[in-house]
């Protein structure tokens, strides 16, 4: 049963999706992390959402099914990498009576803000959430990013297939995208007939690796997985080196190099991860127009979470265009409609509200991340 505030809540997006007509605008949610752990992932996808709005506007707005063009309007609010505010926020957006939100960025806020948006029957679609958790919240929630089960299939894939390792340890943070990564990854690789000698775990907040390293050091293993964030990825490289471990480092797809300094970009030379489709360097026209106005407008080359911010702010405004307002026509057009062509690849969801997305293997050289088949070398790394 919803509690009176769910109710509310739901009542007042009905309301709000049933006045559209007579609303000067269309509003759009986006609850990211503008400040704390999640801060790179979360101001990437808001200049991606950002520079979506701002296009769409200066093209007209939406043209809303059945009622005709508004400006859209974004209501941004930070989840300051903490689901307690996200929550917070969350319940705001809700009652603001918005019929779609982007977020978060974080997996552990999109999971505890999804049962929200759930009950309230309002659509919520993440630019970079992967836990497999996600794939069960509920028929309003949707992402566009791949989930980690099929980010560690490709990665254990390409270990055991493409590099011929038979036998790893995994590292991984403690929170839920850390253990949810660790676990799809063993028991892929694990049933492609790899043997993964150990496993541990790091608090988020942790500041001394050393029991870890030494655990992971001990099982002398030609390959190492290290589930966890861009920081703390870093953090867990830097240790392994320190104590002289020469083991292939491979990472998850939340290494965001463009948040790397110059000195741990060093430490990281040779480690290899995946990464959803998005090629700053496409020669196709949607993506070299996207990368050209996003450097215009911030001074720098969008990474792959500003792609997919981008790419999930365009899809709602097709989705209000198409399907009109009511949270619930959404829902119903994004799980049937057409692919759709964004910068970060096709887009289209499954009967979960998750994409249908597919990974690439890069390696870090040169202070660069490399498509992996324009690498040379397969080595065991430093």
């Amino acid at each position: 049963m919803r509690s009176i505030g769910t109710r509310a809540a739901l009542l007042a997006a009905l309301a709000a999706a049933a006045s559209c007509a007579g609303s000067p605008d269309v509003k759009l949610g986006a609850l990211v992390s503008l400040s704390g752990v999640g801060a790179g992932y979360g101001n990437s996808i808001k200049n991606g959402i950002e520079l979506a709005v701002e296009e769409i506007n200066a093209a007209g707005g939406v043209n809303v099914h059945e009622v005709g063009p508004k400006p859209l309007t974004l209501l941004l609010r930070d989840a300051a990498s903490n689901p307690a505010t996200a929550v917070q926020h969350a319940r705001e957006l809700i009652e603001a009576g918005v019929p779609a939100v982007i977020g978060s960025d974080l997996s552990d806020i999109t999971l505890a803000i999804a049962p929200l948006f759930q009950e309230a029957e309002v659509v919520l679609l993440s630019p970079s959430s992967s836990s497999p958790k996600l794939t069960q919240a509920g028929e309003y929630i949707f992402r566009n990013f791949p989930s980690d089960e099929l980010e560690a299939l490709n990665t254990a894939d390409y270990i055991y297939n493409k590099r011929g390792l038979r036998e790893a340890a995994v590292i991984a943070n403690q929170n839920e995208f850390g253990i949810g990564t660790k676990n799809a990854f063993i028991e892929r690789f694990r049933m492609l007939g790899g043997r993964v000698l150990g496993q541990t775990t790091y608090p988020s907040d942790a500041s001394d690796l050393s029991a870890q390293v030494r655990e992971i050091m001990a099982l002398d293993v030609p390959a190492i997985y290290i589930a966890g964030y861009t920081a703390d990825t870093v953090a867990v490289v830097r240790a392994l080196h320190a104590a002289g471990e020469k083991a292939q480092l491979f990472a998850t797809g939340a290494l965001q190099v463009s948040e790397v300094g110059a000195d741990d970009l060093q430490e990281l030379e040779g480690v290899v991860f995946p990464q959803p489709s998005f090629d700053p360097d496409s020669d196709e026209e949607n993506v070299r127009t996207f990368v050209a106005r996003y450097r215009e407008k911030y001074g720098m080359t969008p990474d792959t979470y500003a792609a997919h911010g981008y790419d999930a702010a365009k899809i709602l405004a097709l989705a209000f265009q198409e399907a009109g307002t009511d949270p619930r026509e959404i829902r119903f057009y994004l799980h049937s409609m057409d692919p759709y062509p964004g910068v970060a690849g096709a887009t289209d969801f499954n009967d979960n509200g998750d994409v249908r997305k597919f990974h690439r293997m890069y390696r870090i050289e040169g202070g660069r991340a490399v498509p992996i088949d324009t690498t040379g070398g397969s080595g065991r790394g430093r």
